[in-house]
């Protein structure tokens, strides 16, 4: 509900979204603004959806908790309030923060759940005549969450905590059963007596869980072998120690509350930090049971080591912080208009949401390969007084993470800060600081690693493959944003001096803008979410899950993968036609050839035979160039005969002042189609014959046109196709 309510606070803020009516999104007749309807210049028609019709198609549509939005003075007659919700938003104007009521739905157990939805400023413009004023109360969010997993979890620990009372009480049945079998003779009765003792008492001691006996004063009378192995006692050290001297919690003065307690309730389970020998802690579960024998009493405890669940507790909650840290900095992409302004904006986020004792970022200076910090945050920020890190790789200033890092262009770590030599030079000042642990990862403008983010711990192995994954792809966020501010800067000079180009480099910056905008926010933020979460659900459940669940969280996890996959080359296609490049004289030989190295093991394993002509040198861009070929080829290996090896011949010729070039292959061909193959998503095949996106021949397309050239298709089905585009000479 949270999140309805957070996406509600997001669309009001903006005023309301523009979308494109269709069958399901028709103008809203209850909203009576000004431009509710507009016709975009190039005469694409928009309407204005307020906030409760956008959380109302949303819940429709499962992509929220499913529910509805009422008001006590609703515009549309639909959103009246029944007569539960009636009641409870005269609750919430009476001051209730939310109310919440049991009910059935569709037969099972679920809660019923209202949160108020109060007056903005934003709201007046469509509300402002029902004489309503910021803070008042608007209406309510209607939501009914299902209790059927909550019972479940609470059947389990029912039926568990029932058999640890069999298994306890079966064994002190059976002492006792013992103590008082008939035998034929008292010799014999007190042997077989005797023997079963032993067997008990053998199986208690060596039993995997610690068990401790206190007596009604406190003092321990009896242990076993893992209760003396867990506290680092032996079992002559251990009896007769109080029980507070294990147990903090349960001081003496305190021990005889503790003691009532268990009387009365029989059985007694709470969590406890127990004092090792060594003096360290250690987190556990105690189950005590209160046993009454020949006139004595005790407190038997069963002990459970909990430290293996406080740290995975601890990890999944310092991940979902992370998670945190990446949505915030998609808000902070969105809202900075300077590269100073990220920074700052990112080391705040790196520290209140990542929980790291400190963070910077450094740019490397050109002339004297310097990291230099441009932005920090958290405790010991003194650290980077007089700091000294290099990029340079004859320094010994730039041995550390962070000049590695500017060098591979990939992240580095140093688990243990004093373990290693790479941190010498800054061992002593981390030291006074607390740091015991560090990484780099690197941030990167138009291709290219100009600074770091670097981050500290004060707890050695702190960086986990999940952290460094989850960091990682928030750098990479982050590196795309600088490129979009490029962009942008570069778009604003160019404006000035070049007013013939003003429409086409408006649409490209705009049409950037919303790509990056989709796939950073709207579709990547969803997809890792679905994909880490399923991910973290599979692992926390494990066995527990049947097979068909399990396999059922593998299709979700496939899909998004997928859905990634195609993400991502999406953005390759807008970058080609977004990104600025200087074009200098090349060699086409050379970016075949690179190309050929790129797809050196796809062409090994299907014994591809590739021909290369004489190509000359052009006017153009070597990385996209060689993009071209890159995907030529590979679609030629891709689309084989399987009745042949693959043969690729390509080479040049002059024509009509323009360079030629041809790439040949003997595969399957393409059959005769009005359809446009280069058309972005344009696919002749079925995904399960032969993957891809559909997006590699638009890429070329695109390309081939930023250097002045065109390219098209020449098919022969059944033998092979020609792809040639040309190049100005």
């Amino acid at each position: 509900m949270q999140t309805d309510i957070g996406f509600r606070h997001w669309v009001a803020s903006h005023g309301g979204v523009y979308v494109a009516p269709d069958a399901q999104t028709s103008p809203n007749p209850y909203l009576n603004v000004p431009d509710r309807d507009v016709v975009t210049t190039n005469g694409k028609h928009l309407t204005l959806m307020n906030p409760a019709y956008v959380l109302r198609q949303l819940m429709q549509s499962g992509f929220v908790a499913k529910g509805r939005i009422t008001s006590m003075k609703p515009l549309n007659p639909e959103n009246a309030p029944d007569e539960w919700e009636h009641q409870a938003l005269l609750l919430l104007e009476q001051g209730e923060t939310e109310v919440t009521e049991k009910v059935l739905s569709n037969g099972k157990a679920a809660v019923r759940v209202m949160a108020p939805i109060r007056v903005e400023q934003s709201c007046l413009t469509c509300h402002g005549d029902q004489g309503y004023k910021v803070g008042d109360l608007r209406g309510g969010i209607d939501v009914t969450i299902p209790l059927e997993k909550s019972n479940e979890i609470a059947s389990t620990e029912i039926k568990r905590l029932a058999l640890n009372h069999a298994i306890f009480w079966a064994l002190v049945m059976s002492g006792i059963g013992l103590m008082w079998g008939i035998g034929k003779s008292h010799i014999r009765k007190h042997e077989l007596l005797t023997k079963r003792h032993l067997i008990t008492q053998f199986s208690i001691d060596r039993a995997e869980e610690p068990v401790y006996w206190i007596n009604e004063s406190g003092l321990i009378s009896y242990v076993n072998d893992s209760a003396c192995s867990l506290l680092g006692y032996d079992e002559r050290e251990m009896l007769n120690l109080h029980a507070s001297e294990l147990n903090p919690d349960h001081p003496r003065e305190k021990w005889a509350e503790h003691w009532r307690s268990l009387k009365e309730e029989r059985f007694l389970r709470f969590d406890a930090t127990l004092k090792r020998k060594d003096g360290s802690t250690l987190p556990v579960e105690i189950s005590a049971n209160y046993l009454s024998h020949e006139g004595q009493e005790f407190d038997v405890a069963f002990v459970r080591d909990m430290s293996s669940h406080k740290e995975a507790t601890v990890k999944i909650a310092h991940l979902t912080d992370i998670y945190a840290a990446l949505s915030q900095t998609n808000k902070a992409i969105i809202r900075s208009k300077s590269r100073q302004e990220l920074f700052d904006a990112i080391v705040r986020i790196s520290v209140d949401f990542g929980h790291f004792r400190m963070a910077w970022i450094g740019v490397v200076d050109d002339a004297s390969r310097a990291i230099v910090p441009v932005a920090w945050a958290g405790e010991g920020i003194a650290y980077l007084d007089g700091l000294k890190v290099s990029a340079d790789a004859d320094s010994p200033y730039g041995q550390g993470p962070s000049g590695q890092c500017i060098r591979a262009g990939e992240h580095r770590v140093a688990e243990n800060f004093f373990g290693t030599q790479i941190t010498a030079p800054w061992q002593k000042r981390a030291a006074f600081f607390n740091f015991n642990s560090s990484a780099a990862f690197p941030l990167k403008n138009q291709g290219k690693t100009i600074g770091t983010l670097s981050l500290y711990s004060d707890v050695p192995e702190f960086f986990t493959d999940d952290l460094i994954e989850l960091l990682t792809e928030m750098t990479d966020e982050i590196s795309f944003a600088l490129d979009r501010m490029d962009l942008e800067a570069s778009h604003r000079q160019h404006e000035a001096e070049q007013k013939e180009l003003v429409e086409r480099l408006m649409a490209s910056n705009t049409e950037l803008e919303r790509f990056a905008y989709v796939a950073s926010h709207d579709l990547q933020e969803p997809l890792r979410t679905i994909v880490s979460f399923t991910q973290l659900l599979d692992r926390h459940l494990g066995d527990k899950l049947p097979p068909e669940d399990r396999e059922n969280f593998e299709f979700v996890v496939g899909a998004a993968k997928r859905m990634g996959l195609l993400i991502n080359d999406l953005l390759a296609f807008s970058r080609v036609s977004a990104k600025g490049v200087s074009f200098s004289r090349i060699s086409l030989t050379a970016a075949c050839s690179a190309a050929q190295d790129n797809l050196r093991e796809v062409i090994s394993q299907n014994h591809a035979e590739i021909t290369v002509g004489q190509l000359p040198e052009v006017i153009g861009d070597d990385v996209q160039l060689m993009q071209v070929f890159q995907n030529l080829i590979g679609n030629a290996v891709k689309f084989r005969h399987p009745d042949r090896k693959p043969q690729i011949s390509i080479d040049a010729e002059q024509k009509d002042g323009k360079w030629q070039i041809a790439v040949r292959d003997n595969g399957i061909g393409i059959a005769d189609t009005t359809q446009d193959i280069f058309e972005i998503f344009r696919r002749l095949h079925a995904g399960n014959q032969y993957p891809g996106s559909g997006v590699g021949l638009a890429i070329c397309k695109r390309i081939i046109t930023q250097h002045g050239g065109q390219i098209w298709v020449e098919p022969e089905p059944g033998h092979g196709a020609t792809f040639r585009f040309t190049l100005p000479v």
